[in-house]
């Protein structure tokens, strides 16, 4: 795991200029709806012949604005460690057994909450918490908002908080600009961090969020990313309904103070995801996405290699040694979802 380099840069970007705090978003984040899953992931692998070992780092999910984790178990066994990005994973270090076919099974179970930005203040009765821990202000290799590229994009494209500007209404600047200059792209045409992506816009989930965190971070919003599943749905008389299947997806959430966190999902919107009419995913969460974790950039030590980088998870997370290279042909990985 790596030092904590995310806190000696948060200290230093404390000392950039703050927009001043709007006196009121008169905006609040509607609840308008929840629902309980279970959600099991099977994978399994064989090992090849002779000596041969792998490690397996699984991400334990958070708790979100729109997610909430009630259960959660896995049949491998591991200790439990916090990295010093925040991330909770499950290590396991596994070799050959009595059977050289190994799975293990994972169940998790919890409430996902339809969330929709609406007008009007919170009822008095409805605590707004705090944005809670995290470095949601850092700079990391993904989230690379410190880069000079990174800021003359934000010069360029007229993406500085305006003073008195709310963090919910540069939010909404972000996103329209997005729109109005962007286009989906997979694979994106340049790397997966927040200045390259931010370049051209040509980018995917993972490009765009990487870049709507990277301009709430430079202008001293707390943002984070939601890396995971989104269950698959389809359209039908009374509404949407899931299928069962997944994509692997990526989303962002800011906070404003006056607020609490607000999802922002602009792919979805460019992809014509079924959940809202009008494809309006600024501030509305459907409540069908599953996040593994926040944020990116894991440094895992490896069989083969201390320290690797690995940027995201959307799966279990396996490393072989050299030796056991031939069981990467044999990683499979499914999902099933269940109403509760």
């Amino acid at each position: 795991m790596r030092s904590a380099l995310f806190f000696l840069i948060l200290v230093a970007c404390l000392t950039l200029p703050l927009a001043a705090p709007a006196n009121g978003a008169d905006k609040h984040i509607a609840l308008a709806g929840n629902e309980r899953f279970r959600i099991t992931y099977d994978s399994s692998f064989t090992w090849p012949g002779g000596d041969g070992s792998a490690k397996m780092y699984l991400p334990i999910p958070p708790d979100t604005g729109g997610q909430h984790i009630s259960g959660f178990s896995s049949s491998i066994k591991g200790a439990v460690e916090t990295d010093d990005n925040g991330h909770r994973l499950i290590v396991a270090t596994l070799h050959p057994g009595a059977s050289r076919r190994v799975h293990w099974h994972v169940e998790m179970t919890g409430t996902w909450i339809v969330r929709q930005l609406e007008d009007g203040a919170p009822a008095a009765d409805d605590p707004i918490a705090g944005p809670g821990g995290g470095s949601w202000l850092g700079t990391s290799d993904s989230i690379n908002w410190r880069d000079a590229a990174f800021q003359d994009w934000l010069d360029d494209a007229g993406l500085r908080r305006h003073g008195g500007e709310s963090a919910v209404d540069f939010g909404q600047r972000v996103y329209s600009y997005f729109r109005d200059h962007g286009d989906y792209s997979y694979p994106p045409s340049s790397a997966w961090n927040s200045a390259a992506c931010a370049r051209r816009l040509s980018t995917d989930c993972g490009g765009f969020s990487l870049v709507f965190v990277g301009a709430c971070r430079a202008n001293h919003i707390p943002a984070r990313l939601l890396v995971g599943q989104c269950f698959k749905v389809r359209r039908t008389g009374g509404g949407v309904a899931l299928t069962g299947g997944r994509q692997a997806h990526v989303i962002a959430e800011f906070y404003d103070p006056q607020i609490g966190w607000i999802p922002e999902d602009i792919s979805s919107q460019f992809l014509h995801v079924g959940g809202f009419g009008d494809l309006n995913f600024f501030g509305r969460d459907p409540g069908y996405f599953f996040a593994w974790h926040t944020d990116t950039d894991f440094y895992f030590d490896t069989p083969r290699k201390a320290d690797a980088h690995v940027q995201w998870i959307q799966n279990p997370n396996l490393w072989f040694s050299e030796n056991a290279d031939d069981a990467n042909d044999s990683v499979t990985h499914s999902w099933n979802i269940e109403r509760l």
